[in-house]
């Protein structure tokens, strides 16, 4: 009798006692989320970052469109700047396309990512002549790069980005221009003939459809001098 309640008592236990808790197979809904990360090449990486700190963005904003290899037909990899003189010659490189807020932004690079250059043209102005004898060029790559030339100062070419010298919301009125208008040419320069006459001209290179507005033409031309201004002050 006390062997039959004492293994009463036990199955007791045993069955009141807590299981184990089973493991069911992890489904794909269950499973964590796992973070994308970004798998660039050297020269890639070399690329993004640079469209990064000229545009003020995350480099996990930015993704890569294409990379094509091509060959150039200077060692200026088919860009050229105002005074610098470019060889004629074969040049093997890289053609890279990157997108980030909706828009694509060109590079040149060789092969090796020891020279990378800006490709998509938004911009020229220039303001020369007239009593105070101007020489002042600006050129503005969508990618952010802003190189202006100044024979009067020292030194004669000034190199800055868009995230140095815009606020957020100038970035965001340029960018609405450029996919808005298509080309635009602009001639303030003095009539010919004045004395002293002063030549002051804008190219925007939109990629868009649209034709700009007098109050528009005004408002790029202002634009481009304020961002010149910007530059040398």
């Amino acid at each position: 009798m006390k062997r039959m309640t004492l293994f009463f008592v036990l199955f007791i236990l045993t069955a009141c006692a807590p299981q184990p808790a089973t493991e069911e197979p992890a489904s794909a809904t269950t499973e964590p989320a796992i973070e994308e990360t970004l798998d660039f090449d050297s020269v890639e990486d070399t690329v993004v970052q640079v469209l990064a700190e000229n545009l003020g963005l995350d480099k996990n904003e930015i993704s890569l469109k294409s990379n094509k290899e091509v060959e150039f037909g200077d060692d200026c990899l088919d860009i050229a700047f105002p005074g610098v003189m470019c060889t004629k010659a074969a040049t093997p490189g890289l053609v890279i396309i990157l997108e980030a807020n909706g828009m694509e932004y060109e590079y040149h690079s060789t092969l090796n990512g020891d020279s990378i250059q800006p490709a998509t043209l938004a911009l020229t102005w220039t303001r020369e002549g007239g009593i105070a004898g101007f020489c002042d060029r600006l050129t503005v790559f969508l990618s952010g790069e802003i190189y202006g030339t100044n024979c009067r100062s020292q030194p004669a070419e000034t190199v800055s980005s868009f995230a140095t010298l815009l606020s957020a919301s100038e970035q965001k009125q340029f960018n609405s221009w450029f996919l808005k208008f298509g080309e635009v040419n602009l001639d303030f320069s003095d009539p010919v003939g004045v004395a002293d006459g002063m030549t002051n001209t804008l190219m925007f290179y939109g990629n868009g459809s649209g034709k700009a507005s007098k109050p528009d033409e005004q408002a790029l031309f202002e634009w481009a001098q304020s961002l010149y201004q910007k530059l040398y002050s």
